[in-house]
């Protein structure tokens, strides 16, 4: 049986999941997780007129414009070889995103890691990140073995600024104003898989694996 490539798009909430489950997917398939962030800061690096821009946006903590976000995603997926599949992770971040994404790289999975507020909340207000080896802990569903210490390196734990009730509810509304109507999109190009993220990592995984299978992709 012949076995479709991976072509896929990733998204969700914050505090679904798609870190984690796009590098297992990485893994189990051997093909590039691709993250918006990472091009972004590489055409950065490079100082072009489209990193001076963005820099700009990024400096200021700012949304940068569709149009300006849809030119550095080309420019750099151009320097990529996408032949052998790809999952992409961070864009796109809307429909009109995903309509330019269309005509630079057609995908054939959309995967929706679907997680209810609550939970989103739960998972983030209890995340904790070593200082100094960045390994990310939670209280409850995976605390270190010493209160506030990395059990890898000794560093103390901290809280992110922004992991907070108030600010991790303003970031779900504005993912569910902007990102989610993508369901919609590629539901209609036939291409969504939607996965309930409330579920643990390894159920998660093998959840998605199973429906990826049921849909012609193996790995």
């Amino acid at each position: 049986m012949i076995r479709k490539k991976v072509k896929a798009v990733l998204f969700g909430p914050q505090g679904c999941g798609k870190g984690t489950q796009g590098q297992l997917l990485s893994e189990r398939f051997d093909i590039p997780l691709i993250g918006a962030g990472d091009l972004f800061r590489a055409e950065i690096s490079t100082k072009t007129q489209l990193g001076k821009l963005a820099k700009g946006y990024v400096d200021r903590g700012a949304l940068a414009p569709d149009e300006l976000v849809n030119a550095v995603i080309m420019s750099q997926l151009k320097k990529l070889d996408l032949s052998r599949g790809f999952i992409l992770d961070g864009y796109p971040r809307n429909v009109e995103q995903a309509s330019y994404l269309d005509r630079l790289a057609k995908v054939n999975l959309a995967i929706y890691l679907k997680i209810s507020d609550q939970e989103a909340v739960r998972r983030l207000v209890g995340r904790r990140q070593c200082k100094n080896c960045k390994f990310v802990y939670h209280l409850t569903d995976a605390p270190p073995v010493k209160p506030d210490i990395c059990s890898l390196c000794g560093g103390p734990l901290i809280k992110r600024a922004d992991d907070t009730e108030d600010i991790i509810r303003q970031r779900l509304a504005a993912f569910h104003f902007m990102t989610e109507p993508l369901a919609s999109y590629y539901r209609q190009q036939g291409v969504l898989l939607t996965i309930n993220a409330d579920q643990t990592i390894p159920e998660v995984f093998a959840d998605l694996i199973k429906k990826m299978g049921r849909l012609g992709y193996g790995g």
